[in-house]
């Protein structure tokens, strides 16, 4: 007869040597700055943030009033949150001499991302998600989110500015090329239409996405 003590520790020892590995958390990169409050959300737990946290596959990242966040990935991509702001982090790998990707999914508030390692080697693995759009990468930094300036009070739409490199916004209506720095896009919230015609934004447009981004 086998030794049930033998047994029931073998099968602590397998759990420990192979059950954190297989239940472990992909990291995608951590809190560079920080300023109010923000949590990371997953399917068990919810764990407040603050500067030098990781954040990892599959987090739902969310800000409170007034907060600012920025996450820099393993990648050295950045992205800035502003206050009431929600997004999920669905895909991050990173492998310098392999096969790397990023996906992530802007839900609600305004943000600003610089792309970095991923988009440089292949642009077509960085995807970003927004409620209105998908946006096209090309070695970027652009802002995104929902704007009030230049609609009437109590309605807002959807904007997109670049200031380095390039996007593509596409939209079930269409798309439009964003390329010169300052170049900027609207949508409706009902994320139906077509982009805008490009145009330069004014320092009014601008400054709504830079205020609610400035820490």
């Amino acid at each position: 007869m086998r030794n049930p003590i033998r047994i029931f520790l073998t099968l602590i020892f397998v759990g420990t040597m192979y059950g954190p590995s297989v239940q472990a958390q992909q990291a995608a990169g951590q809190v560079e700055r920080q300023k109010g409050t923000a949590i990371r959300i997953t399917a068990d737990t919810t764990s407040e943030l603050s500067q030098g946290s990781q954040v990892f596959v599959g987090d739902e990242i969310s800000t409170g009033p007034d907060a600012r966040l920025l996450i820099r990935f393993d990648d050295e991509s950045k992205l800035t949150l502003s206050g009431n702001t929600r997004i999920t982090i669905d895909q991050f790998v990173y492998e310098p001499d392999g096969t790397s990707s990023q996906a992530l999914m802007m839900l609600t508030g305004i943000f600003r991302f610089a792309s970095g390692g991923i988009a440089k080697a292949s642009p077509r693995d960085v995807a970003f998600s927004t409620p209105v759009a998908t946006i096209g990468i090309r070695g970027t930094v652009f802002v995104g989110g929902v704007l009030t300036v230049g609609m009437p009070v109590g309605q807002s739409h959807y904007g997109f500015q670049i200031s380095e490199g390039a996007i593509e916004v596409i939209s079930p209506g269409g798309s439009v090329v964003l390329d010169e720095p300052g170049e900027g896009t609207f949508l409706p919230l009902d994320g139906v239409a077509a982009p805008t015609a490009v145009r330069q934004w004014s320092a009014e447009v601008a400054a709504e996405a830079v205020d609610a981004l400035a820490f």
